[in-house]
């Protein structure tokens, strides 16, 4: 172990035993004890001297150990709903990868492009993009580099030193912006979709997140690709010599087919859900339409030739599943239930009231400048944890409805395009070699401040329709 590893692993009890020792003015003892977990949660966080999924557990273990909490109300949590609704996206984003259904859209869509390396990077950003939407924007990074590989090979030699950083940026940053769209597309979107549902008794749906989240996502998408293609990079006058047909192309098979099938009619039904709940009479929710979809990969059997019929989905590939991400939904909601309960959100909040003549877009871009830029430090689940339970409060403080901060945050932590820490696409872009830093810095400084511009805009435009 390192000395700065053993530091930081120091650090975090220290912060408790500082607000136990020397409690907060103005907040409860309970509170300064949850202030200090709080404080050590998000020091183990961002410097990760343990994984992030065991720092996560800590309110399991502190909340009723220093009489915070029952161990009910700090365990109940992390059986949230919209925690089991992720669950059931992340088998079908598992079945997809299994039976390389992805594979198949992308040599499909690809096979008929052409040679111009403008079109083929709009189309490798769409598909990245759209598959983003329903899987984890960290297999669609590792499914799609490689084919954004292939199709820099195509490129002549000199021009490999702009197609390599263009169409690696490209799948990257698609993957990120693919992400916001949907509720299960990244964590960030989920986690406040829980958190307002538990403080504030306000449900977002899969399609009335789509409403803000999939407009934002196709002028981020637009945005990404003309700065690349036309700005940062030129790409209009490079061809490649690849030709329409040279992508592998087999037919699709049953399982695929199935999955397909699964696939539409969820998305489909997330899409429709209050009118199906209210047509059917049945308590129709977003998680009970993902755990059926889950349901379904397990049971539906198919023939193997010289074997015993079996499902798409095992147990055994359960193993694939993100656990740990689940477990930071649930530390994150147990630990923003007790900032309620113990007056230190709402502690916070008053630090805020000055800013009350604050015009709101300034106050959201300030947020959203914040947040995209702490998320290029450290997990952008582990930021919008962190966040989300202050900034609600910090919004009513202001005389704002609670979505008009913390709306941008979830958006905002979503979007770290500079640095290959900030997200793991831009990790998985960079690990391969041919994209050079100051690309990434350049390029990605650009789309950050446009990306805040945009979500404030957005948000500020489009919010007052949902409260």
């Amino acid at each position: 172990m390192s000395r700065t590893e053993l530091f930081w692993m120091i650090a975090g009890p220290l912060a408790l035993l500082l607000c136990s020792w020397w409690p907060i003015p103005g907040l409860p003892y309970s509170g300064s004890l949850v202030c200090g977990v709080a404080l050590w949660m998000i020091i183990w966080w961002v410097a990760e001297p343990v994984p992030i999924p065991m720092t996560s557990l800590l309110p399991m273990l502190l909340f009723p150990l220093l009489g915070i909490s029952s161990a009910e109300a700090a365990t109940t949590p992390y059986a949230n709903p919209l925690i089991f609704m992720f669950f059931g996206g992340f088998c079908l984003s598992l079945a997809v990868e299994k039976t390389s259904l992805h594979q198949h859209i992308a040599n499909l869509a690809l096979a008929r492009i052409g040679t111009s390396t403008s079109k083929q990077l709009a189309v490798l950003m769409a598909i990245t993009a759209f598959l983003s939407m329903w899987m984890s924007n960290t297999a669609t990074a590792v499914m799609m580099v490689p084919i954004a590989l292939s199709l820099i090979r195509q490129t002549a030699a000199q021009h490999q030193v702009i197609t390599a950083p263009a169409f690696l940026l490209g799948v990257a940053y698609a993957a990120s912006i693919g992400g916001i769209a949907t509720l299960i597309g990244t964590p960030p979107n989920a986690l406040l979709a829980a958190f307002v549902a538990e403080r504030y008794q306000l449900e977002l749906g899969f399609g009335q997140w789509m409403m803000l989240g999939v407009p934002l996502a196709l002028v981020m998408l637009l945005v990404s690709f003309v700065w690349l293609s036309r700005g940062y990079f030129k790409l209009q006058s490079i061809h490649s010599a690849v030709l329409a047909g040279q992508v592998t192309q087999n037919r699709i098979d049953q399982r695929q087919s199935f999955v397909a099938l699964v696939f539409l009619l969820t998305a489909s039904a997330w899409i429709s859900q209050p009118w199906l709940s209210d047509w059917t009479g049945l308590g129709i929710s977003d998680t009970v339409i993902a755990l059926t979809a889950a349901l379904l990969l397990f049971l539906w059997r198919f023939p193997q030739e010289g074997r015993a019929s079996s499902s798409i989905l095992t147990w055994h590939d359960s193993e694939k599943l993100p656990w740990g991400v689940l477990l930071l939904f649930g530390g994150g909601l147990s630990l923003a239930a007790q900032l309620q309960q113990h007056g230190v959100s709402s502690a916070l909040a008053q630090l805020f009231q000055g800013l009350d003549q604050v015009p709101a877009l300034l106050v959201i871009a300030c947020v959203t400048l914040l947040v995209v830029f702490l998320t290029e430090l450290t997990s952008n689940t582990a930021v919008a944890a962190a966040f989300l339970p202050i900034l609600g409060p910090v919004a009513e403080s202001l005389g704002l409805s609670p979505l008009y901060l913390m709306v941008p945050a979830a958006l905002a932590a979503s979007l770290g395009f500079m640095m290959p820490v900030g997200t793991p696409p831009n990790a998985i872009a960079f690990a391969s070699g041919l994209l050079p830093m100051r690309d990434m810095l350049k390029a990605g400084l650009v789309l950050n401040l446009l990306g805040v511009a945009l979500i404030s805009l957005m948000c500020w435009l489009f919010l007052p329709l949902w409260v």
